[in-house]
């Protein structure tokens, strides 16, 4: 009678042992696929980021040159000048060619600051990913003062600065 015990305690801890090696090659699948999910969804999320900021560059480096030039000059002159064929519409040079924008420049009153939004689009993968500022430059008021020659007052001798006078 104690080896039958003992033979059915062995045949049920079979059993266990293999149930609990199923069970657990189970929840180490459950487990990595939730990790390969999860890496991918961040790596779509990371190049969608650094779409969104190289936009957004794009997108201040526009507004920085009106903010340079005047936005009253940029309005009534072709934008060909100073951003290449295309002017207010079109793309941005390589390496950032499959960046488009399109730019608008409102002018509202002699008083009142101009609206300037650009716009940057690129495609993503779910479609076209845009970018849009807004905001009010005003135009120069004033003379324009002419500047300084930049050149410094007192010729620069290089050479005494990083060698000695006993080495020449």
């Amino acid at each position: 009678m104690n080896l039958r015990r003992s033979s059915m305690g062995r045949y049920q801890r079979r059993g266990v042992v293999l149930l609990d090696v199923i069970l657990g090659a189970i929840l180490l699948a459950t487990g990595l696929t939730i990790v390969v999910s999860l890496s991918t969804q961040s790596l779509a999320r990371q190049v969608e980021g650094e779409h969104r900021m190289t936009a957004a560059w794009l997108a201040d480096e526009i507004l920085s040159m009106i903010l340079v030039e005047g936005p009253h000059e940029l309005a009534g002159s072709s934008p060909e000048i100073w951003m290449g064929a295309g002017g207010g519409n079109g793309r941005f040079d390589e390496p950032f060619a499959e960046y488009t924008y399109e730019l608008d420049i409102n002018y509202i009153d002699d008083y009142k600051p101009y609206l300037v939004t650009v716009h940057v689009r690129w495609p993503g993968r779910s479609g076209m990913g845009e970018l849009s500022i807004s905001t009010k430059i005003s135009q120069r008021r004033g003379e324009d003062e002419e500047e300084p020659p930049r050149e410094p007052l007192e010729p620069l001798d290089r050479d005494s600065r990083y060698f000695d006078e006993d080495d020449a």
